[in-house]
């Protein structure tokens, strides 16, 4: 017979389990949340923190959902007590939307929500849930990864357009500029073929790393694959476009990149690389966000053909000399 002070049961406490590092206390209260399954904000945990969060392609939405399929104010999620049991309870009402709820595959005027389920907003696929703190932290994990390149941290391709379009709109209802920046390192195949392709990895995180940082706060970065790059500023017009790109520039080409990959133990060796970089502003070369990239695009390969590590604006014609220079002049 086992000794009283013996614990022979399998059963633990509920807010504990083992790991094989130990044993883990539980993470506490569960909170509802949305996470998107389907579309731009894939993945993205959005907590339910007002009695009231609508959904829609409004500004004014709290949770806005760039789908041309969604209604400007599509659904809202409230939060109510039970009368029975005191306990919360979340609704989903239909807002009128053009092309209405579906809840669980099926059209909805208005529900409650249970932990699991999922509805549709336009083409977005979203789930309720109940997290406790780790969950969060895993849904957190995951669209981090999702949204930012492995290997600069900066945003993906995907995620920079999702972003633009977003901003994009709102600088058109607060008729406020932006400008749109796309970048190419010169003779990046240089670096792969004297260095190696390691070195040629670390190059790119360092671009990256030096980008951000030549960047204000708030505006945003990505690395669209291979050695191309993009930004957007937020509330620039053309002349502070272009200064931020010459400091982008002139920062990469005053940079020293090591020639030698990390731990190798070999000697300290450096490498110099040059950046070119093309400029397009709204609302001066289009309102379209997808165009404005396309146009910084045509601005990048002016750059590249006048000999690199330029910066080039969209609209050459509408500077005569140094357009770098003239615009800096009228900052001053």
């Amino acid at each position: 017979m086992p000794n009283e002070s013996e614990d022979t049961s399998l059963s633990k406490e509920s807010n504990e389990l083992d790991t094989f590092s130990g044993q883990y206390q539980g993470s506490g209260e569960r909170r509802p949340a949305l996470v998107f399954l389907r579309g731009e904000l894939l993945a993205v945990p959005i907590p339910l923190e007002r009695n009231e969060v609508t959904l829609g392609r409004a500004l004014d939405a709290d949770v806005r959902i760039n789908d041309v399929r969604a209604s400007r104010l599509h659904a809202r999620i409230t939060t109510e007590s039970d009368e029975a049991t005191g306990e919360a309870r979340y609704s989903l009402t239909d807002l009128g939307s053009t092309n209405g709820t579906l809840l669980n595959g099926r059209p909805i005027t208005q529900a409650f929500l249970a932990d699991g389920d999922k509805f549709e907003v336009g083409d977005q696929l979203i789930r309720f849930e109940m997290l406790d703190e780790i969950d969060r932290e895993f849904q957190q994990q995951i669209h981090r990864l999702l949204v930012h390149d492995e290997l600069t941290g900066l945003l993906t391709g995907k995620s920079f357009f999702s972003e633009l379009r977003r901003e994009a709109a709102r600088a058109e209802a607060e008729s406020m500029p932006f400008c749109v920046q796309m970048m190419d390192i010169d003779f990046f195949k240089e670096v792969n073929d004297t260095y190696g392709h390691l070195v040629g990895s670390e190059t790119l995180e360092e671009v990256g790393a030096v980008i951000k940082q030549s960047l204000r706060a708030g505006d945003v970065g990505a690395r669209f694959g291979g050695e191309e790059f993009a930004a957007f500023l937020l509330d620039a017009d053309y002349a502070q476009g272009l200064v931020a790109a010459e400091r982008v520039r002139s920062s990469i080409e005053n940079h020293e990149f090591s020639a030698v990959r990390r731990g190798s133990g070999e000697e300290p060796r450096t490498h110099h690389i040059t950046i070119s970089i093309g400029v397009a502003s709204f609302p001066d070369d289009a309102r379209d966000p997808i165009q404005l990239v396309e146009m910084a695009d045509s601005a990048l390969y002016q750059a590249k053909r006048s000999g690199r590590n330029r910066v080039c604006p969209y609209r050459l014609n509408a500077f005569s000399g140094d357009p770098l220079a003239r615009l800096k002049s009228r900052q001053e």
